[in-house]
């Protein structure tokens, strides 16, 4: 039965309860610990989009988690938090080499802890949250605050301050002149200018990678352009004041809504990230949800992809290029395998499928061999991830008709993740 702990969220928000679950595993829950005032209020989009399965069983739950990993609310009172199992530094490089997103649950806030930034995707998810969480600070105003300026002029405007005067300008000849002294409203304040130099540097940071990265780009740099013009460049004190702002409560009650964009902004500032997988209590940010078994199908195509000569091999995926209809006397169904590894030479073909499990099912063999057939390749291999303890490599499942079905155990956890990388390359860019 699964152990279950509680996290506070800061602004009197109700504490929530986190059952921790590993990807692909299950485990049991009394009903009675769900139930709140005589309710079992399930969210309808747990089941719906796939991120949990759930099974009833007298006064049990049981919770399967898929292919989803990240905090994902269960009822309004408990989240399971679903982990991969890999450690957190293989977790950031995997995504970053899939070059996938971390999509979030639109109104389900996490507490994290900020971790060294050196993920691409992980500064995604934080611009996303930012851009979220600006988009009050623009609906309601900018903070504003009286500034004292002092000027020497012949128009003066406030108070004349008579010494600054003689010594400043009639002193000098200047008897046109006199300094005069007012207070001025202006948005050019501490806290405004600490997030216009985080869209800034999100901007010199950010990479356009696929559609989703330019469209975030695009609305990172409109944000941007949105601030006001008179909002000047980060001053060294800026940072320090803005942190002393927040850390103090010194936000007026109507300007709250200014509280989660400067935590962000900080935090991108300071050049920190988030860590992933554990949990913390330095900034509030929306509850990110990753599809783990597309991520491990696009990471292993980008490893192959890297490291394949393009004067020799293609690689393509079954998504987009590689696809083909699957019966040679009609256009539909598609055959959409996961990987397709062409020789430009000899026009063979190997095809691989990618399995977030560790162990390939009957349903995986027969798919792979259709999909071999359709392709006219005489070589499929079934990758997936390996178990704790078990063989990694290539192992034989058997042969039909002549077409061999092999399956390849893929180390994730591996704390040396590029020479697993570099061993599955050869395997599999040899076998064409």
């Amino acid at each position: 039965m699964a152990a279950v702990s509680a996290a506070a969220l800061p602004n009197g928000r109700p504490r929530r309860r986190i059952i921790p679950l590993d990807s692909r595993s299950t485990t049991d829950l009394p009903i009675t610990d769900l139930i709140v005032d005589g309710r079992l209020d399930i969210y309808p989009h747990v089941e719906e989009k796939g991120l949990l399965f759930l099974q009833f069983r007298r006064n049990m739950l049981t919770l399967a988690a898929g292919p989803y990993v990240g905090l994902i609310p269960l009822t309004p009172t408990v989240s399971v938090d679903v982990r991969p199992k890999l450690p957190i530094g293989n977790f950031a490089r995997v995504l970053d080499a899939a070059r996938g997103s971390m999509s979030s649950i639109t109104g389900v806030d996490r507490l994290y802890m900020s971790d060294e930034l050196t993920s691409s995707s992980v500064l995604e998810f934080l611009a996303a949250n930012f851009l979220g969480a600006l988009r009050p600070v623009q609906e309601n105003g900018l903070l504003k605050d009286y500034i004292r300026i002092t000027q020497m002029t012949s128009s003066p405007r406030g108070r004349i301050n008579p010494s600054g005067t003689m010594v400043r300008a009639w002193s000098r000849g200047q008897k046109h002149n006199v300094e005069a002294q007012r207070f001025e409203q202006t948005s050019n304040i501490p806290v405004n200018r600490v997030l216009k130099a985080a869209l800034r540097m999100l901007l010199s940071r950010m990479k356009s990678s696929g559609q989703n990265g330019r469209q975030l780009i695009s609305e990172v740099n409109r944000a941007y352009f949105d601030m006001p013009s008179n909002t000047g460049d980060l001053k060294p004190t800026d940072f320090e004041q803005a942190k002393h702002t927040l850390l103090s409560r010194l936000l007026p009650a109507s300007r709250m809504y200014y509280r989660r964009a400067l935590e962000i902004a900080l935090l991108i500032i300071s050049n920190r990230g988030i860590s992933l997988q554990e949990q913390g209590e330095d900034v509030l940010l929306e509850t990110f949800i990753v599809n783990f078994e597309r991520m491990f199908e696009e990471y292993l195509l980008r490893v192959l992809e890297q490291r394949a000569d393009p004067k020799l091999l293609r690689v393509r995926s079954g998504n987009t290029s590689g696809k083909k209809p699957l019966f040679d006397d009609r256009r539909e169904p598609l055959a959409q395998p996961d990987i397709v590894i062409s020789s430009i030479a000899s026009g063979n073909k190997l095809i691989a499928e990618v399995k977030y499990k560790e162990k390939p099912t009957r349903e995986d063999y027969n798919q792979a061999i259709t999909y071999a057939v359709t392709y006219r390749s005489n070589r499929v291999i079934l990758v997936h991830q390996n178990k704790v303890g078990a063989a990694t490599g290539l192992r034989h499942i058997g042969t039909m008709n002549g077409i061999a079905l092999d399956a390849y155990a893929f180390d994730l956890s591996k704390a040396d993740l590029e020479s697993e990388e570099l061993a599955f390359a050869g395997v599999l860019l040899s076998s064409v």
